[in-house]
């Protein structure tokens, strides 16, 4: 069997260690252990849940309009198994803008809650032991799917079969994941989305002066003999909301949104099964406006970037430990308008309300209503429209262990302080990895004390929020869970809290994102650049603020753009550019900038290498010059015809040419061509 090239290069290096021993009479040169890499069996699938029939959407301001079918990108459920001996550990990611943990009437059990357990039943049945808590299902939060969770759009009798359909469709998708493992190893490593999540300004549901969660953690599943990709799992911690269903009096379709562009990229080029989900999403929103495809191209292709630059830090776990665990917390519904209003929403959808099921009356204020179970443990004391004193909504909080790292489970979009008090209070873990809107759909969760009126006035913070204790349970749930998961945790747990830079309240918000932070180069770079009115003018006139000043940092002269326009600039020589946006309040005299560093690499080059000449087989290599040198993923021709993909491959014996195209962790491209003899 073929040695792992881990081991292949670590014997080279053993000899010549020992090579270099002492002189005459000297204490022998003695080598170094080296802990081994974990071994998995890793594998992943995809199920399509496009509609079957026309379905109503769950976009923003779609309430009134008409069902539709139509797609324009794939919706899927994929899936990504761990599995170590006898466990097995699962995540499934589904398109769609949320899902709850149970639901009312004919839909109860097909939830997410009754989708972790059937999947558990079906690792189960193929020899693990797994119950509920090994599956982790979330939701990507795109706004451009259809509807099950009411709100925006009517669960009408199509929208509740599409229920039953998605709880399928995860179901098939875990076992066909623990039908596909492949021996793996796991290389991780937490990406930066700093640049994509709005900050540097006020905005609708993103305050300005608060810092914000940029961790975008990595699971990434290779062959221990070749380095290809078996699978990917990836959280992108802002909104995938940038598509739109109906663009005006266009209908665009249904969409993924950016996870889905993300994932096709990375199918494409690494040529395994990239499942991407959503990571800490409480107020941390993509600069863009644009509700087309083609914004969502260029934020994906951003992402793209942004995750390829994280995975050539990537390094292999060392641990195989695997575990998961589980925690009920009831959080109480809170005394707002707020509050009650989410609570009503869920009790005037029961048949015997008044408003006759599942509906989108007027009374509502706007939403339509809610099928989110009204039955214990889920909904208790007052939980109907007859009732009195006060209700509790309960919801399963579950963390995963893989190796050193807690893979943890937000029912909701938890602000980045949550996921910061889980933590503060980890001792032993390596990382502390958020999976948004997993395990059930609770809205925002935060402590209103840590924020002002002027704040958060202009958001829906206040609106979609059950309970001020839920931001806290979910961090007692992190801290419970570890320890449950056998890692050392601090005395005592740790308070939500989040803490405000207010020197900043009075300036007005500039931000930009281009389309690629490194490159080879030369290269045509796209940026959105957009601006805000300062924080404390909430409420009144506008300020009169400046274009927005671009230094691209190469000698070039300044250029001016309007906000939300987007410009191009070419970099033609290799280098690193700090690109400035600047912008200046008229009314104030105040300026603010935001600047990004982007790195030109020189063009990327490969050369073939013979690293191993049998009579039968020849073993190969490559040697990139150029670009961030480092290699993500290859794919190969053999003289004989075969394809097969990895950083280092095995072709039979025989005289042709061999060719290779292969990627480097900016995803610049390159191909190369060698004759075997």
């Amino acid at each position: 069997m073929m040695k792992r090239l881990v081991f292949w290069i670590g014997s080279l290096l053993l000899l010549a260690l020992a090579g270099c021993g002492g002189s005459d009479g000297g204490t022998p040169a003695v080598a170094t252990s080296v802990t081994p890499n974990a071994l998995f069996q890793v594998g992943a699938a995809v199920v399509d849940i496009s509609p079957s029939q026309p379905v109503f959407a769950g976009g923003y301001g779609d309430k009134n309009k008409p069902a539709i079918q139509v797609s324009n990108d794939p919706l899927q459920v994929r899936a990504f198994v761990v599995a170590k001996g006898d466990k097995a550990v699962a995540f499934a990611v589904v398109d769609s803008t949320g899902w709850f943990g149970e639901y009312q009437d004919a839909e109860a059990g097909y939830g997410q809650f009754g989708a972790r357990v059937n999947a558990a039943k079906a690792l189960e049945a193929r020899g693990f032991k797994a119950d509920r808590s090994a599956v982790m299902v979330s939701t990507t939060h795109s706004h451009a799917t259809p509807t099950v969770v009411g709100i925006w759009g009517l669960m009408g009798p199509e929208n509740r079969a599409y229920v039953k359909a998605v709880h399928d469709a995860v179901v098939r998708a875990v076992d066909q994941a623990a039908a596909n493992l492949k021996t793996s190893e796991l290389w991780t490593v937490n990406g930066d989305l700093n640049t994509m999540i709005w900050q540097n300004g006020q905005g609708t549901n993103h305050p300005d002066g608060f810092p914000v969660d940029p961790r975008m953690p990595v699971l990434w599943a290779r062959d221990p003999a070749t380095g290809a990709t078996n699978s990917l799992y990836v959280s992108i911690p802002t909104h995938p909301d940038q598509f739109r269903p109906f663009n005006g009096t266009v209908v665009q379709g249904f969409s993924a949104d950016v996870p889905g562009y993300v994932r096709k990229q990375m199918d494409d080029t690494f040529a395994g099964t990239a499942v991407v989900g959503t990571g800490t999403l409480g107020r941390q929103e993509p600069p863009g406006q644009n509700p087309d495809y083609a914004e969502v191209g260029f934020q994906g292709e951003f992402v793209v970037n942004a995750l390829r630059l994280a995975m050539a830090k990537a390094t292999p776990l060392k641990s195989d430990a695997l575990g998961s665990a589980e925690v009920l917390k009831n959080v109480t519904v809170g005394p707002s308008a707020g509050n009650q209003g989410l609570l009503a929403l869920m009790k005037y959808n029961a048949a015997g309300a008044g408003l006759g099921g599942p509906n989108c009356n007027a009374a509502l204020g706007g939403n339509c209503s809610i099928p989110r179970s009204l039955t214990a443990p889920w909904c208790n004391g007052n939980c109907s429209t007859t009732g009195t004193g006060s209700t509790t909504l309960g919801t399963y909080i579950t963390a995963l262990r893989i190796g050193p790292q807690m893979w943890v489970s937000n029912p909701g979009e938890s602000f980045p302080e949550v996921n910061d008090a889980i933590r503060a209070a980890m001792v032993d873990v390596e990382s502390v990895n958020v999976v948004g809107l997993a395990g059930d759909f609770l809205g925002y969760n935060w402590n209103l004390n840590d924020y002002s009126t002027a704040q958060i006035g202009s958001s829906d913070f206040l609106k979609y929020n059950v309970g001020p204790d839920l931001a806290q349970s979910i961090a007692d749930a992190g801290y419970d869970n570890a320890v449950a998961l056998g890692f050392k945790v601090k005395p005592a747990k740790v308070a939500v809290k989040a803490v405000a830079d207010t020197s900043v309240a009075s300036l007005p918000g500039v931000q930009f994102y281009p389309t690629r932070l490194a490159t080879s180069g030369p290269a045509t770079i796209s940026f959105y650049g957009s601006t805000g009115q300062p924080q404390d003018n909430w409420k009144l006139p506008n300020h009169v603020l400046s274009a927005i000043s671009w230094d691209f940092g190469d000698g070039t002269p300044l250029v001016s753009s309007a906000s939300q326009e987007r410009l191009a600039h070419a970099f033609t020589t290799p280098g690193s550019y700090k690109v400035t946006a600047s912008v200046t309040d008229n009314t104030t005299g105040k300026s603010r900038a935001w600047s990004q560093t982007l790195t030109i690499h020189w063009p990327l080059s490969l050369e073939i290498l013979v690293l191993e000449d049998t009579p039968s087989r020849i073993r190969l290599g490559l040697r990139p010059a150029g670009g961030t040198n480092t290699l993500l993923a290859a794919h190969w021709t053999c003289p004989g015809g075969d394809k097969p993909s990895g950083l280092t491959v095995t072709c039979a014996k025989g005289a042709g040419p061999v060719s290779v195209k292969a990627w480097d962790g900016a995803g610049s491209m390159a191909t190369a061509q060698r004759t075997l003899n």
